[in-house]
């Protein structure tokens, strides 16, 4: 009988050999991929929730920051005759940023420190001498004085920040 069985075994075994010498394999049907689980929508949801938030203060920035591309603007277009205009765009800058009580009153070297406390690497008060006569006796600046005013002055409006 033990015979029997291992001539069984062998035919089956040898059968099965010839099968796969014949190069025919079975693969299985691929896997299909879907988004049909519940966290794929729910990841979706989040992500443009997430966009939406992004946007939405991105444009609040934006628009925030509108008084400042007014003012940079406005300060490309003044020219070295006119230096007094970059004192007045500043004046109304700073009023918009730190509201008219604050601003108004300052005038001088107390404006130049204010502007210079508020703003980074600001540094008006080393020009004051120009400053002041071109203000208050309508003297024309130099071109090196009036240069340094004006990229202070630009330097102010993109940097100022309101300290609370």
């Amino acid at each position: 009988m033990r015979i029997y069985q291992d001539s069984v075994a062998q035919d089956t075994t040898s059968a099965l050999l010839r099968q796969f010498e014949v190069g025919k394999l079975y693969e299985p049907e691929p896997v299909r991929f879907s988004f049909e689980t519940v966290g794929w929508p729910i990841l979706g949801g989040l992500l443009v929730l997430g966009l939406l938030v992004a946007a939405f203060f991105w444009y609040r920035s934006y628009a925030r920051n509108r008084y400042r591309r007014e003012a940079l603007r406005h300060l490309e277009g003044i020219k070295a005759d006119q230096a007094v205009e970059v004192f007045v765009v500043l004046k109304r800058t700073a009023i918009h940023a730190f509201g008219r009580e604050k601003v108004s009153p300052l005038s001088g070297s107390e404006w130049l420190k204010f502007l210079e406390a508020t703003g980074k690497n600001v540094r008006l008060l080393a020009q004051d001498v120009h400053i002041q006569s071109a203000i208050y006796r309508s003297q024309p600046m130099p071109a090196e004085a009036y240069s340094l005013v004006l990229s202070n002055a630009k330097q102010w409006v993109r940097t100022h920040a309101v300290k609370l």
